[in-house]
């Protein structure tokens, strides 16, 4: 029998939604089931039309929250009901928006079943859920990352990277000096500057330890043969914005901190590390791990020692020297390690 011209725009319009609808009669049998469900639910229409919802539905706890709403459409007497419900399709997890309605014979008559209209949310709520987690901290690049590559995205990898940690010499001289408040704008204003360099080399500020920053440079954010020359330049242009952080420390503070006991020390190192999402579920971070990470912060630490603003690891001097100046010094004795390290001031730009 042909169709009428209202079933047959209505079999259009159910064939070309994007949102997943199902309708089940009073009997629990499944009348309508069009192809933006067989997709989301990972189902083929002609599998399901015509059989009882239970027989499809009712065979794990993978669809619990979804049974959930549509057994309350059936059995309550609200006209609509609409939650965001997690399902598993094929063992991955799913979110969706759904609504549910009455099915009514024309005009308004007795109640023939129920409508389930639904949509796939799984991608926004992902997006969501790391951006509260990590939105506020992270570096926007991982965040897109995450949310493009999922669980893949934190798994543990190794690969060589540059590390750098930029310490405030005389930190704790200083915040002696300062209220909490005052404490608060001046470390904020010692991120917001030391970090621009760290972006505009496109390197990731990790984290904030103290009032230390540590950064780090490698794929997928950069080339494999660049990170070393970025963190180079990175800490180079650090030091330049000095003057910049002790103007507006003047501004803010006047003669309460003087210009001259604000300086930088940083320290640089190249190595395998493993990068990946660390901690427990509702509090990760994404970082880097490894022996370069270690020694970075022993760079920093003895460039104090040694007099140097800025000192790199050999590996860091070898992979980026072509492009700067670098000035021998004394081996670092390093915990953990037989042999002392060779280490080098970095200077600045070689000369054309």
């Amino acid at each position: 029998m042909a169709l009428s011209p209202d079933a047959t725009i209505y079999e259009n319009i159910l064939v070309n939604m994007a949102d997943g609808v199902i309708s089940v009669d009073l009997e629990g049998r499944i009348i309508t089931f069009n192809a933006a469900a067989g997709q989301i639910l990972g189902l083929a229409p002609d599998d399901v039309i015509g059989r009882l919802y239970a027989e499809i539905f009712f065979g794990g706890p993978a669809f619990d929250d979804f049974n959930e709403l549509v057994l309350k459409a059936i059995y309550e007497s609200e006209t609509t009901h609409s939650a965001t419900v997690a399902i598993a399709v094929e063992g991955q997890p799913r979110h969706l928006v759904m609504s549910t309605t009455f099915l009514k014979s024309g005009g308004g008559g007795s109640r023939q079943g129920v409508i389930v209209v639904f949509s796939d949310v799984t991608e926004r709520w992902q997006r969501e859920r790391i951006e509260r987690l990590f939105g506020a901290y992270l570096d926007p690049r991982i965040v897109e990352r995450l949310i493009r590559e999922g669980d893949a995205a934190g798994r543990g990898t190794r690969q060589e990277m540059t590390i750098l940690f930029c310490d405030l010499r005389g930190f704790t001289r200083i915040s002696e000096k300062l209220s909490a408040e005052q404490l608060i704008d001046f470390a904020n204003a010692f991120f917001s500057i030391m970090t621009e360099p760290v972006t505009r080399h496109r390197g990731v500020t990790d984290k904030f330890i103290g009032d230390s920053i540590m950064a780090f440079w490698g794929p997928p954010f950069t080339e494999p043969g660049d990170h070393a020359h970025l963190g180079c330049r990175a800490a180079l242009e650090q030091r330049s914005l000095l003057a910049r952080l002790r103007e507006r420390i003047a501004d803010e503070l006047g003669t309460i901190v003087s210009p001259d006991e604000i300086d930088l020390r940083c320290g640089i190192a190249t190595g395998e590390v493993v990068a990946g999402s660390v901690g427990p579920p509702q509090s990760q971070n994404y970082t880097v791990i490894g022996n370069a990470v270690n020694l970075a912060a022993r760079l920093e630490a003895a460039s104090k020692t040694l007099g140097t603003p800025i000192l790199v690891s050999e590996t860091t001097g070898r992979h980026a020297g072509d492009e700067f100046d670098l000035r021998e010094m004394s081996p670092l004795d390093v915990r953990g390690r037989s042999t002392p390290e060779r280490v080098f001031e970095l200077l600045g730009p070689r000369a054309a």
